[in-house]
């Protein structure tokens, strides 16, 4: 790799490395702004990991480039290395296999931070409830494959980083390591994007904020083809490396960008929330309290005869104004049984979505789209 192209790849990696920086950042930001510190949850915690394994990964691959290392070599090469550069591709293979472990924790937290979205959507649909506990378990089981795949194709580990003699290509090239992570993470993006389609089709929202829901969740086949991408040209030739290096990049700056717009979102909602109080005994604020499902019979404290109780949210109805149908996280939902006055999550809709359109898809479409906000307890 001559210098003039490690140049052009460094400065599309740190270009894209800073600004995936800066939407994590923002995504926190809006996260404080609307639910508070106190109200972080599971997802904040992925993102937060998905930052540190981005900076480990990004300044891992500018170290081992400038140490060099292990890949490439071959048995008469490996041999012919002089001792004085020895301590330096131990280094810099060091860094490459723990590369390898950075990368995949980036993309897997990247994940995680949609599937903790997705829990809160599929929240009171029993079907969607399933297919979402699955697709996490699911996740969960390809990353420990991953990381497994990684660590056990060379053993004992030490040869991963061994110059001399030569330890073979499945400790330096590492080649099934980028069959099976580009089959397992195609796998479970493919999941990921699949999964929110049902609800995103059924939903009675406008048609462009549903062509961008469907065009955001849909960025994540470019991320499938940048995996391939990256395992093709990795497994195609050592000349080509730079280039998979260049679509590993692009891979998790997009996925990135991804996982973060749906908390970014609700910062640019043309509507503010203005909270009044409830106490569920009749006396409401100008913003009216329902109790909200999608089946069931309205029981408890529902005010309106269209509007079903249930365990999983409670909608604010906010007269005269319009949804912005944006969406986002609260907090999990509490094991609580079906009558519960209370809950975990807050959804604000528009008039229009709760009382002059009643039937279940229009429902399911407030719930789905509109925005996710917490209410202090001492409002509940």
């Amino acid at each position: 790799m001559s210098t003039t192209d490690t140049s052009t790849l460094f400065a599309e990696v740190w270009a894209e490395y800073g600004i995936s920086i800066c939407t994590h950042f923002l995504r926190f930001y809006a996260r404080w702004k609307l639910f508070g510190f106190k109200n972080f949850d599971i997802g904040d915690a992925f993102a937060g990991l998905a930052m540190i394994f981005y900076t480990l990964e990004t300044v891992g691959i500018y170290l081992l480039t400038s140490y060099g290392n292990n890949i490439g070599l071959n048995e008469e090469t490996a041999m012919a290395v002089p001792d004085n550069k020895i301590a330096d591709l131990t280094l810099g293979s060091k860094l490459a296999f723990m590369n390898w472990k950075w990368y995949i924790s980036l993309i897997w937290c990247l994940k995680g931070v949609l599937l903790t979205i997705y829990v809160k959507l599929g929240t009171g649909v029993a079907r969607q409830e399933l297919v979402v506990k699955f697709m996490c378990l699911f996740t969960l089981s390809t990353w420990i494959a991953c990381i497994l795949t990684h660590t056990l194709i060379c053993i004992p580990a030490h040869k991963s980083w061994q110059i001399k003699p030569y330890a073979g290509d499945n400790c330096t090239v590492r080649k099934p390591n980028y069959i099976v992570i580009a089959v397992l993470n195609s796998l479970t993006d493919m999941g990921i994007i699949m999964v929110p389609m049902p609800l995103l089709f059924k939903v009675k929202v406008p048609l462009k904020q549903k062509i961008a829901l469907i065009l955001l969740f849909s960025l994540g086949f470019f991320v499938i083809v940048a995996t391939i991408l990256r395992a093709y040209y990795s497994l195609k030739s050592l000349d080509t490396l730079m280039i998979a290096l260049g679509w590993a990049s692009r891979e998790t700056f997009v996925a990135t960008i991804v996982a973060c717009a749906p908390g970014i979102k609700p910062l640019f909602s043309s509507q503010r929330w203005k909270w009044g109080t409830s106490d569920h005994s009749g006396n409401k604020s100008s913003s009216k309290y329902y109790h909200y499902g999608l089946s069931g019979k309205g029981t408890g404290s529902a005010a309106d005869p269209n509007i079903h109780v249930s365990r999983s949210v409670d909608v604010y109805t906010e007269h005269g104004k319009a949804s912005p149908y944006d969406f986002e996280m609260g907090k999990w939902r509490g094991n609580r049984p079906a009558s519960s006055t209370e809950s975990d999550e807050r959804v604000m809709i528009g008039e229009d979505q709760s009382e002059n359109k009643g039937d279940a898809d229009n429902r399911s479409g407030a719930l789905f789209s509109a925005e996710h906000v917490v209410k202090p307890k001492a409002q509940v």
